[in-house]
């Protein structure tokens, strides 16, 4: 082959190399957004947890690392709950609908290094790795498209309830599967979100610790709900968020999309002294003020106070 045509291939080859790199760029004909990403989480129901820490080295969207993701992260999850969230980043995006984001975790390495990258913190202060290595992609599903007019505001709960299990094998912890992951975590739109908060009065059941459960309305099947489900034998596995009621009876169920809701109470305690806490009955409960606690409306931006006195308690 002469030089001359040499060099026309070659630059016939470089020609679609950048037609194609520049398909895969942001489209100019598709205005932009901006976006901010935060997390947040539920209650973990194992006594032994104080604390869960995972690192966050990447954030893709429509299989691409997103620009406006701040950098690798290490986060203790259990400290954002009840309406509390860790910012992820905070940057444009094109304005076109997308259905879900995924997190990228190390196990190995934290954010500064050191290892491991995703860990338990227990009761006696012991660090123990999550069972795993390398990285991991963990897809987060939920819909949500940019607008040029405003920021879109993003909350990815990682509800450790769910996602967190015992790995029995290793006497130590690991992340549920990652179908259930992906059944399990949310990803909404902030403002189209409300909270279910209020206080549980209890002079009746001796729990040692009570969790609410939220359900959309009809979905709580009590016989199948208190059955471990999946792998990773998750009870309570319906429930579309939960959080722990705190010693002084107040508790918060945060970002929940609008809709109609129920809320179950559910009583823990530790009936065989090993530190683990089962859960021993459904609280039965008189509301204040005239609600339906088995029909709650929740509107976007709408906060309601739902609060409630235990009766008695359905054994498990």
């Amino acid at each position: 082959m002469s030089n001359k045509r040499f060099f026309h291939a070659s630059l016939l080859v470089l020609s679609v190399s950048l037609f194609f790199t520049a398909c895969k760029k942001d489209d100019p004909d598709i205005p932009s957004g901006q976006m901010q990403l935060e997390v947040t989480d539920g209650p973990v129901d194992d006594a032994n947890v104080k604390a869960v820490f995972v690192t966050v080295t990447d954030v893709k969207i429509d299989g691409r690392s997103w620009d406006g993701f701040s950098g690798a992260t290490t986060i203790d999850l259990m400290s954002y709950q009840n309406g509390s969230t860790k910012l992820l980043g905070n940057g444009s995006l094109e304005g076109k609908a997308y259905s879900n984001i995924v997190l990228v975790l190390d196990y190995d390495q934290d954010a500064s290094g050191a290892a491991p990258g995703c860990y338990v913190v227990d009761n006696k202060g012991a660090k123990i790795k999550l069972t795993g290595s390398g990285t991991q992609e963990i897809k987060i599903k939920g819909n949500f498209q940019p607008d040029e007019s405003q920021r879109l505001d993003l909350v990815a709960d990682f509800d450790l309830r769910k996602a967190l299990t015992y790995d029995a094998s290793n006497s130590g912890y690991m992340l549920a599967t990652a179908s259930e992951l992906e059944t399990s975590l949310r990803l909404v739109v902030k403002s189209e979100t409300g909270a279910i908060h209020g206080t549980c009065t209890d002079a009746f059941s001796g729990a040692d610790k009570i969790v609410v459960y939220a359900y959309e309305k009809g979905q709580f099947d009590l016989e199948t709900e208190k059955m471990p489900q999946g792998a990773s034998e998750i009870q309570f596995k319906n429930a579309v968020t939960s959080a722990a009621v705190a010693n002084n009876g107040d508790y918060q169920l945060s970002f929940l999309e609008s809709g109609d809701y129920e809320l179950h109470f559910v009583a823990y305690k530790d009936d065989n002294a090993d530190g683990e806490l089962e859960a021993m009955g459904v609280l039965n409960v008189n509301i204040v003020g005239g609600l339906d606690i088995l029909g709650l409306n929740l509107a976007a931006a709408l906060n309601l106070d739902v609060d409630v006195v235990v009766t008695g308690v359905t054994p498990l």
